[in-house]
């Protein structure tokens, strides 16, 4: 997982852009949008991750923090595992 790739792609994308393309990526389908990472498993954590940042800024937080709070939850995930 690569922190820059989620938040550009947050950044460049709209949230039903981002969706479309882990669905598409998912299923095998070939995506629109280009996403850096090392196999289909990466790229479609970038997408779901970029996601989630993306659809708190759509509901008004800024980048930054959203950027924050999703990464924050996803070290939390991994610490407890």
């Amino acid at each position: 997982m690569k922190a820059g790739v989620i938040r550009k792609l947050a950044q460049a994308h709209a949230q039903t852009e981002l969706d479309v393309a882990a669905d598409a990526l998912a299923e095998g389908e070939p995506i629109t949008i280009e996403v850096i990472g090392e196999d289909d498993g990466e790229r479609l954590t970038h997408l779901m991750l970029a996601s989630r940042v993306r659809a708190r800024v759509d509901a008004g937080t800024s980048l930054k923090e959203a950027f924050r709070e999703v990464m924050g939850e996803v070290r939390g995930v991994i610490s407890n595992a």
